[in-house]
This record gives structure tokens, sequence and C-alpha cells, in this order.
């Protein structure tokens, strides 16, 4: 029995370090970009004020924030779903893991048809490391993503520099 015990706990440790490494080797990205979006402005509308980040091989696992209240704070999805398999579709979109690593992760299900919803307070001056962190983490967790993985990024309004940061991001 003790034995279980201790597989199971490094196999969560090692969960937990890949999950760490998964969310550092994309921060930057995602930092940048919201960065950028809220430098740009206009903080007074929200329009394409957004960034969505996706794995590359579909559309249909994603993550994506947009700015409002004047940039003090954040309104995030996380995909259900719903948008790719339908209204009338019966049951749970997601897998019971996905929907409680979502809901862990302060996410709430409003509507069945609808994507998973949380605000975030950006503070001052914004943290976007937090809104990363969310991001990335909710792809890692919900979504099964991985240090192999590549992402997607979706930001209208994001203007990076040539090397805004450093190491492979996909």
């Amino acid at each position: 029995m003790l034995g279980m015990v201790l597989v199971s706990a490094s196999v969560a440790a090692l969960e937990d370090r890949g999950r760490a490494a998964f969310v550092e080797a994309h921060r930057c990205a995602v930092v940048e970009r919201l960065s950028s979006i809220h430098l740009l402005g206009p903080r007074s509308t929200s329009r394409e004020r957004f960034l969505a980040v996706s794995l590359a091989q579909t559309d249909d696992h994603y993550v994506q924030c947009i700015f409002f209240d004047d940039d003090r704070k954040m309104y995030c999805e996380a995909s259900s779903g719903a948008y790719a398999r339908g209204a009338e579709m019966p049951g749970p979109l997601l897998p019971e893991p996905a929907r409680a690593a979502l809901y862990r992760l302060g996410f709430v299900e409003v509507n069945r048809n609808e994507n998973y919803q949380r605000e975030i307070e950006l503070g001052t001056p914004p943290d976007f490391d937090a809104v990363a962190d969310l991001m990335i983490g909710a792809l890692y967790d919900a979504y099964r993503a991985r240090e192999t993985t590549p992402l997607k990024f979706n930001a209208p309004r994001a203007i990076l520099s040539r090397n805004a940061c450093p190491g492979p991001v996909s």
C-alpha cells in the first residue's frame, strides 16, 4: 500500500514539474502580446483587444481573454466544445477531468451551450503573468497540452518586436 502512495506522489510531482515547465515555456509569448495590446490601446473599447491561445492542431481547445473596464479587468473563456459539437448534442461536452480542471482554475459554466467563463482583476500595474499562468495552465490541465504541443496565438492588436521572447515558442 505504501508503494502505491509513493508512486502516486512521484507521478503527481512529475506532473507538477511538467506543468510548470510548460507554463514557463509559453508565458513570455502571452505576456508580450497582452502587454502590447494594453499599451497600444485604446482602453475605452474592447474591440479586437483580445488574445486567444489554442492547440495548433485543433481550434476546438482554446482559452481567450479580452480587456474591458478600461483595462482593469479581463474576461476569459475556455472552450466548452459547444461551438464545435452543436447545442443539440446531449451530455457534457468536455470529459469530467477537463471540467474539473477548469473549475479548479476558477472558470464557471453558466450555460451548457456556452464556453466556461472567468473574470480577472488585473491590478495596477496589470499582472499579465497571472493571466498567462491561467491561460497556459488551462491548456495543460484541461486540454492535455504538453511540452511538445505546438500552440497558436491570435491577437489582432498585438505588435511584437522581432525577438520579443527568447527560446522556442510555437
